[in-house]
């Protein structure tokens, strides 16, 4: 698995790669979006296929760089430091480990010690009572008395430990560094050569390897191997296991020398958060028997169990930051509260809104009149600003009336009312909008003392139309396809002058009213077969409207 890892805004952040090529760069429609000022707006596109990765610069303005070097299309490999312009992405490969599940059922060998965790946390509970007043207190025996304090100190050992393994957990946010220094924590207070942690999906209902850890720099030969008995019984019954000689375990034939008997003893340790298990950790000693004591077992369920906290807040950060990335795609086309009700939506009617499906809606366009030619006397600078000011303007009131942005064209904007929840009265939101940015373009023109005088001409039609995300399996957007699309785009571009709004006939027949309408009688449009019956929209009824900036 190939993985890019970076930080924006303060969070770690992880993109895995999972298509054949990913696009870098400031543009929203790149698959990775990055905002940093020296990233152009199509900077890089990383290609996988079956040698790997490698990473080609599109001409950018300020170049990409792997391990300090300048490219324009390298192989990557793991650890390598991209920059693109100053920006810096560690790409990251984890390849696939080697962790044989033994499916032979057996019985645990003899002389295993198996620890529930119920029976761990409460040894680590402090007791405040004095040793006479404890259940089953021990007697006052002075080998009693020693034992009773070689085991508060071992607690005490242990939860000192847990400290500062704590403090070393809680900096670490993505997945795969949590899931690495939870490995090193490990190595550092037992006496392990090798280990491997594997976290369940429950998706597939299987334990999935995610690290292994070797003591040597060089991994052994061979795969390590874990019995589905002991992974089985770690996982179900939460429970702690140490197996203390190999030479005991009925995988070993009796045969064989007592030097190979005795290569192995292990520890097992489930990785337990809040009564639910989320994987298991194992160590392991392959060169000395009794490697491993109760007293390690214990500090290794601890362990295991500080872990797992770690590895569920970071997953918890992971969602978290996937569902703001989801929202802030979402918040360029929906108003803050169709996005609510979009990430809330939890029944079967809403939880798939943004698939394609067939909706009744009214599509608006509203286009600058003669932009083109008043753009041209310009600096592409002060054209950028302008279309950004009024784009805003405009948008607000679409989204005041839960319109959804379809898209931009140039100095148009399309919209539409109904989609991707039912609107009944689809048609007055899109109407009042209309009236609304007709009158905010007015105060617009006014609050600007210089620059050209904006106005705008509007087409709005109802009808049926197939609506949800459409596009490559790249690159999808929301939008709305069909006749009522193109009828409303020539009602805009071909019928509408300036500071009009013209609606088609269905539309008109679902307004209620209240609306100042002049009819323009059987007008021909474009691509339409016959004359339509058109109108025009003056204004809401008792609600006139400023007069337009000179």
């Amino acid at each position: 698995m190939y993985r890019l890892i970076f930080e924006e805004d303060g969070t770690n952040r992880i993109y895995p790669i999972v298509q054949d090529e990913i696009s870098l760069g400031r543009a929203p429609e790149s698959d990775v979006v990055l905002t940093n000022f020296t990233i152009s707006r199509l900077h890089a596109k990383i290609v996988k296929d079956s040698k790997g990765c490698r990473i080609v610069d599109q001409a950018s303005r300020n170049g990409t760089q792997v391990n300090g070097r300048p490219v324009s299309d390298a192989p990557l490999r793991d650890g390598d430091e991209i920059y693109l312009g100053k920006f810096p992405i560690r790409f990251s490969e984890i390849s696939d480990e080697k962790i044989v599940v033994d499916e032979k059922s057996r019985e645990l060998a003899p002389g295993t010690i198996i620890r529930p965790l119920s029976e761990l946390l409460s040894s680590l509970a402090p007791d405040k009572k004095p040793p006479s007043e404890r259940k089953n207190a021990p007697s006052s025996k002075p080998d009693a008395k020693t034992t009773e304090a070689h085991a508060e100190d071992r607690s005490a050992q242990i939860l000192r430990i847990l400290g500062r393994v704590a403090e070393a957990l809680i900096t670490t946010q993505p997945v795969e560094e949590v899931l690495r220094t939870v490995m090193d924590l490990v190595f550092s207070y037992l006496p392990a050569h090798r280990g491997f942690l594997m976290l369940h999906e429950p998706e597939t209902d299987q334990l999935v390897p995610k690290i292994v850890k070797y003591r040597r720099a060089v991994k052994e030969a061979g795969a390590i191997s874990i019995s589905r008995t002991i992974a089985d019984r770690v996982f179900k019954d939460q429970v702690a296991i140490l197996t203390s000689d190999a030479k005991l375990d009925d995988r070993f034939d009796g045969g064989q020398s007592i030097l190979l008997h005795n290569i192995r003893s292990a520890m097992y340790a489930p990785l337990w958060n809040k009564g639910r298990v989320i994987g298991i950790i194992s160590v392991d000693s392959p060169v000395q028997a009794g490697a491993f004591t109760q007293a390690d077992l214990d500090l290794f369920s601890a362990l295991a169990n500080f872990s797992a906290v770690a590895i569920e807040q970071a997953r918890l950060n992971v969602k978290i930051q996937e569902e703001q990335a989801r929202r802030a795609r979402l918040e360029r086309y929906f108003s803050p509260n169709v996005v609510n009700r979009i990430t809330t939506a939890k029944d079967s009617t809403t939880g798939h809104l943004i698939d394609v499906q067939e909706r009744e809606v009214t599509v608006l366009f509203s286009d600058l009149v003669g932009f083109t030619a008043m753009s041209g006397k310009m600096k592409p600078q002060e054209v950028a600003m302008l279309l950004n000011e009024y784009f805003t303007e405009m948008l607000e009131i679409v989204f005041a009336y839960d319109g959804t942005l379809d898209k931009y064209i140039g100095d148009c904007v399309m919209v539409v009312f109904g989609a991707p929840f039912e609107q009944p009265d689809h048609a007055d939101r899109a109407v009042k909008a209309a009236i609304e940015m007709r009158q905010r373009l007015n105060e617009f023109n006014r609050r600007r003392s210089d620059g050209p005088r904006l106005k705008a001409h509007t087409g709005i039609n109802s009808g049926r139309v197939v609506a949800g995300d459409i596009g490559s399996h790249k690159r999808k957007e929301y939008t709305v396809i069909g006749d009522t699309v193109n009828l409303a785009a020539r009602l805009e571009c071909d019928v509408a002058k300036a500071d009009q709004i013209i609606i088609g006939p269905s539309t008109h027949a679902l307004l209620k009213g209240q609306y100042e309408i002049n009819s323009l009688g059987s007008v021909a449009v474009r691509s339409i077969e016959k004359p339509l019956e058109l109108y025009e929209v003056l204004g809401e009824k008792g609600k006139p409207e400023p007069t337009p900036a000179a």
